[in-house]
Order: structure tokens, then sequence, then C-alpha cells
């Protein structure tokens, strides 16, 4: 291992002043690459829990929904009082989650408020440059049209700066009182020591057009 070293320490220093630098850039880069990903691996893992939760919550509305629109063929063709028990205890079921996912809609910050809230969090930073911000198109978080009547509203955002600057955004953004959620997020190192993130949040509305605040 010390022959290595030195040998490393001998290679190193037959190298030119520039080429010392770049490799002197490259370690730092790798250092705070990695320090990126100890930090925000805790707050990445409560993002995906609850978006774990929320995409449990999406699937047993779908499948309910499902059920029901099967059980109502049936009735349709055949009526029966067991179909009846069952179509009266998934609509039941299919009310409560409804209304489990009206109160984590009701939680969250309003559609038209997204965009506003990005901007007045990137205007606590003179260190950041906002390269772009777009709302996205709405999703409906269900497969039918006619089932639950919820949409995502993504916003995407790109800011470019330094590490410690985006770094300070992140936590005041994280920091917010408000609720949201966090699609996905990509950091890259341009010019040293300029950085670029890609942000893409959402939130929850019940109507699939974008009402601007």
């Amino acid at each position: 291992m010390k022959e290595q070293w030195l040998l490393f320490c001998e290679r190193f220093s037959n190298l030119s002043e520039r080429e010392k630098w770049l490799v002197s850039a490259g370690g730092w880069v790798s250092i705070l690459l990695i320090s990126l990903t100890f930090l925000l691996d805790p707050a990445t893992e409560t993002r995906q829990s609850t978006q774990r939760n929320l995409e449990r919550e999406r699937s047993a509305v779908q499948l309910t929904q499902a059920d029901i629109n099967v059980l109502v063929a049936k009735l349709k063709r055949d009526p029966d009082a067991e179909i009846n028990k069952k179509l009266k205890a998934l609509t039941l079921a299919n009310q409560e989650l409804s209304e489990e996912l009206s109160n984590v809609v009701d939680s969250l910050i309003a559609p038209s408020q997204m965009a506003e809230l990005l901007e007045t969090v990137l205007g606590s930073s003179n260190n950041l440059k906002l390269e772009s911000l777009q709302s996205l198109p709405a999703e409906s978080i269900t497969k039918t049209s006619d089932s639950a009547g919820y949409f995502l509203h993504p916003v995407k955002i790109t800011i470019s700066g330094r590490y410690f600057d985006i770094k300070d955004f992140l936590a005041k953004l994280e920091g917010m009182p408000v609720k949201y959620f966090w699609r996905s997020f990509d950091y890259k190192v341009q010019t040293y020591p300029k950085a670029e993130l890609v942000l893409v949040v959402y939130t929850l509305g019940t109507r699939q057009e974008f009402i601007s605040g």
C-alpha cells in the first residue's frame, strides 16, 4: 500500500501544473458529489416513503373502481342479491378511499401557487440563476377519466449556480410550511464550480387545467 502511494506521489509530481490542477479539481468534485449524496439521502427517503403511500392510495382507488364496473355490468345482465351486497360494500370502500385522497389534496399547496413558491424561495438567493420555470401538463391519477377526478400538476424548474448555493435553495424549499411532492431531481456539474439543477415537484388538484395565480 505504501509503495503504491509513493508511486502515485511520484507520478503526480511529474505532471504539469495544468494536469495537477485538473486532477485536484476532479478529486474535489468527487468529494462534493459524495457529500451531496449523504446530505440528500434522508430527505429523499422521506419523500420516497410519501410517494409510495400515494401510489398505494391511487392503486387502491383504481382496483376498487374496476371491481365496481365489473359488478355493475353483471347486475345489468342478471340482478342478484349477493352482487348487490358486494356492490354496496365496494361502493362504500371507494367512498372512504376518495375521502382519504380528498384529505391529502386539501393538505397540499394549490396548483396555482406552486410556481410562485419556487420563485419565492429562489428570490432569497442572489447567487442562483433561474434558467427556466414551466408548468407541465396535468395528469389524471387514475386510468379512467370518470373515477376520482384528481390530477397531478407538475412544475419543472431549472437553476444554475454553485453547489452550496443550490444546497441552501433545496434546504429552504424543503423547510417551507406547505406540502407538495418531489418527482425528479437531476444535479449536474457543468464548468466547475458551476452546476445545474433540474427539479420537478408537483401537487394535486381537482381540475385538469392549470389556473395561474
